[in-house]
């Protein structure tokens, strides 16, 4: 139930959350952040700070501005897609991957479903490099069906891009479209998504869209261009990264969730499916993640949403500086988006690390009940 929030001004929040951006971005946490905070449907909270690129001549940050949300995909993109097609009747989460790739029929590997791979409990490798060396699509997807396995099936949740790399060729391979095609006809156009896909450049649209990473692979600076490189020798779209959106149509993407469903007379997915997402699904003794989400648990240990979203609140984090939290039962949201790695791949991820539980503790402590 979305219930209304009484704001906390006991002390100058507005301020604290002031020093605390400014502070990131003279530490050159990231260039440029935006920041939109909803109870349901009504925004408490939307503005933007600093500027799309290093240097005081680039141009100032604006709400609405289209960002690189990188493994935001996997919730938004990948998994939604998949719950489609489960609706559809046309795969089931029990269905084994030996189903789709012959070459998992092996004593290690017969047992992986779909629901391990969108819970991260499929044993594969955290990373898998598809990109140091030249290779086309179909030898790429040939390399990540060969990985082996880091755990036995089901016995620990290890994040990891391959669960999502493999799960983007499967919905290619059921649904006969690619993943770009099959999102845009089926969640991101209904749905009312007019700056959600991938291909952004492809789609025409205009600035301001933030740059990432100047890309010596590529030899660019990559702007509406996929950070991810694994997603790239993907086609752009490998299932784990590719999507980019705006705070308002991510808004729009957890009323959906937030709303079991269905927005503005528009069902995209069942109330089961949607339960079902945002629900635990792995057992007690592994780290709780729903269908594509993660998920705050009861225990201790970092957690990017910080500690005072509530637990079961759901959520994700992209590579890029982006995230997307929500709390199902209060309907508070927060979306940070910020395109961190224009500054430095890996110098200022522990920098970025810290700065996100803190955003959101003080946007709780504010917008929170």
């Amino acid at each position: 139930m979305i219930r209304t929030t009484k704001i906390n001004f006991s002390r100058n929040w507005r301020q604290s959350l002031e020093d605390l951006i400014q502070s990131a971005l003279r530490q050159q946490v990231f260039p440029g952040i935006e920041v939109l905070v909803a109870q349901g449907e009504n925004i408490l909270l939307h503005q933007a700070w600093g500027r799309l690129e290093l240097g005081p001549e680039a141009q100032e940050t604006q709400p609405g501005t289209v960002w690189d949300i990188a493994s935001i995909t996997k919730p938004v993109a990948t998994a939604t897609s998949l719950l489609v097609l489960v609706e559809q009747g046309k795969v089931s989460l029990e269905d084994k991957l030996l189903d789709f790739f012959p070459a998992f029929d092996t004593p290690e590997k017969a047992g992986i479903t779909l629901r391990h791979l969108l819970t991260h409990t499929s044993g594969l490798p955290a990373l898998v490099n598809l990109f140091s060396e030249p290779m086309s699509q179909t030898e790429a997807v040939e390399r990540l069906i060969h990985l082996p396995l880091k755990t036995p099936t089901g016995t620990a949740m290890l994040y990891g891009d391959p669960n999502f790399l493999l799960l983007g060729e499967v919905i290619r391979r059921t649904s006969g479209q690619t993943l770009s095609e099959f999102f845009h006809q089926n969640v991101a156009h209904p749905l009312g998504l007019t700056r959600t896909a991938f291909h952004p450049l492809e789609q025409g649209w205009k600035e301001p869209i933030a740059p990432t990473q100047f890309c010596t692979l590529r030899g660019q600076l990559l702007r509406g261009v996929v950070h991810d490189e694994n997603s790239w020798v993907l086609g752009g779209e490998g299932g784990n990264a590719g999507l980019f959106s705006t705070a308002p149509d991510l808004h729009r993407f957890a009323r959906l969730m937030l709303e079991k469903g269905a927005l503005d007379d528009v069902r995209i997915l069942s109330r089961a499916a949607v339960e079902a997402m945002t629900a635990n699904q792995n057992p007690r003794h592994l780290a709780p993640r729903g269908l594509g989400w993660d998920m705050k648990g009861t225990g201790f240990g970092y957690m990017s949403c910080g500690e005072l979203m509530a637990t079961g609140t759901i959520g994700h984090t992209g590579f890029t500086g982006t995230s997307l939290w929500m709390e199902p039962d209060s309907g508070l949201l927060v979306i940070v988006l910020t395109n961190r790695v224009h500054v430095s791949r890996e110098k200022n991820q522990q920098d970025m690390i810290r700065f996100r539980p803190r955003i959101h503790n003080l946007l709780v402590s504010v917008f929170g009940e």
